[in-house]
């Protein structure tokens, strides 16, 4: 029964998930994710843009106008695109501090460990760089369905990690990073959503209401879609260190007074009236 809700690593369950990126409802999880990134960061300023994901991401690579752009993957694939590399994802072969921009699509929540995986895409984020990641919602349609889904069936899209918004905005806290805004889409049930119904011409009702649903949800912003996702920005805290520089020590002129000050010497003779007075008072 733990099996049930066991979260396996991404590496093997990768090209299970690639599989379900190319169904109905993951292009729909896409499409809208993608729809927000080019309407809101597609024209960041940095030379260098990654990007890891259940897919191959060329399409955001694509968007984004980085000089060098590509995709880390969690298993070889054929097909794989020259501008990509597998490697895993918590021990990325890259040096710290060299990446502008990275985008994260769902790896985060089906990763084994999402707190090393995203400490070490942390890693490699430049000071000032920025970090795009989009998590499956816990409290959206698809996150509360898989409860129940995963007892029924092995489908590897519905073991992944609860991972809450609040939860997440704290890790990132603790990276150093500074969370700029929240995003929350695609508002569609998993288990009953068809693209063919969506783009139909004389679509059903049920479908046409969802629809209506989805676009009014989307404007106004309600936190329960099946996605959120999160934009934030690394910033570089830098307290009071030890200072390498030894202080000089600056020779000064010593101010002498002008005004010479006279000592008179002290009587040698004492006056002999003064010492008679003196001896009279003692006698009586």
């Amino acid at each position: 029964m733990r099996n049930k809700f066991l979260v396996k690593n991404l590496s093997e369950t990768a090209h299970r998930l690639a599989r379900w990126s190319t169904s109905d409802f993951a292009e729909y999880l896409i499409t809208r994710e993608n729809t927000i990134i080019d309407s809101h960061y597609t024209s960041l300023p940095g030379y260098r843009f990654m990007h890891a994901g259940i897919s191959d991401g060329q399409l955001s690579v694509s968007n984004f106008s980085q000089i060098h752009g590509f995709t880390v993957q969690s298993y070889h694939a054929e097909g794989c695109p020259m501008s990509s590399f597998v490697a895993d994802l918590s021990d990325l072969p890259l040096p710290s501090e060299v990446v502008d921009i990275a985008l994260l699509q769902h790896v985060l929540e089906f990763s084994c460990s999402p707190q090393m995986v995203l400490a070490d895409i942390c890693r490699v984020i430049s000071p000032g760089g920025h970090l795009i990641i989009c998590v499956l919602n816990p409290f959206g349609p698809m996150g509360l369905s898989r409860w129940p889904l995963q007892l029924l069936t092995d489908r590897v899209q519905y073991r992944f990690h609860s991972l809450r918004c609040g939860r997440l905005i704290d890790w990132l806290a603790l990276l150093n990073f500074e969370v700029d805004r929240v995003h929350h889409g695609a508002y569609h049930l998993p288990a009953v959503y068809s693209r063919a119904q969506e783009f139909s011409i004389v679509p059903n009702r049920f479908s046409r209401l969802m629809k209506y649903f989805d676009k009014g949800f989307q404007r106004v912003g309600i936190p329960c879609g099946n996605f959120y996702m999160i934009h934030a920005v690394k910033r570089v805290r830098q307290g009071v260190n030890k200072s390498s520089r030894k202080w000089t020590s600056v020779s000064r002129p010593r101010m002498v007074s002008s005004v010479k000050k006279t000592v008179e010497p002290l009587p040698t003779t004492v006056n002999s009236v003064a010492i008679s007075t003196i001896n009279n008072r003692v006698i009586t």
